[in-house]
């Protein structure tokens, strides 16, 4: 994987566990996790393809919600899609592990 798309996933992820933190009656998590994956994206075309290359999947994968942008279906859109889908994917998995990690603090505060 690619450092730039590592050091992305990575920063939303911490972006969450940041939110996390700020919210801790919070349990629904929906909107933020979709705020940042939106953030997380690249708009440039070349950040784009260059994800792309390094994960074939994000350019031959069709999109649960469609083309991004404008929602032409064009490899730009279709990539940008599937980027967004995969760190979306990937902030559910860490909230899970969030929700794990509070579960287990709570237990062992009991």
């Amino acid at each position: 994987m690619h450092k730039d798309m590592i050091d992305t996933i990575e920063g939303a992820k911490q972006d969450l566990r940041d939110w996390a933190k700020d919210n801790p009656d919070e349990t629904e998590p929906h909107d933020i996790i979709h705020e940042l994956a939106d953030n997380a994206v690249p708009v440039y075309n070349s950040d784009i393809m260059d994800w792309a290359a390094e994960d074939l999947d994000l350019a031959l994968d069709t999109p649960e919600l469609g083309p991004a942008f404008d929602g032409s279906p064009t490899p730009i859109n279709i990539i940008a899609a599937n980027i967004f889908e995969y760190i979306e994917s990937e902030l559910w998995e860490e909230w899970k592990s969030i929700e794990k990690e509070q579960a287990d603090t709570q237990t062992q505060g009991d």
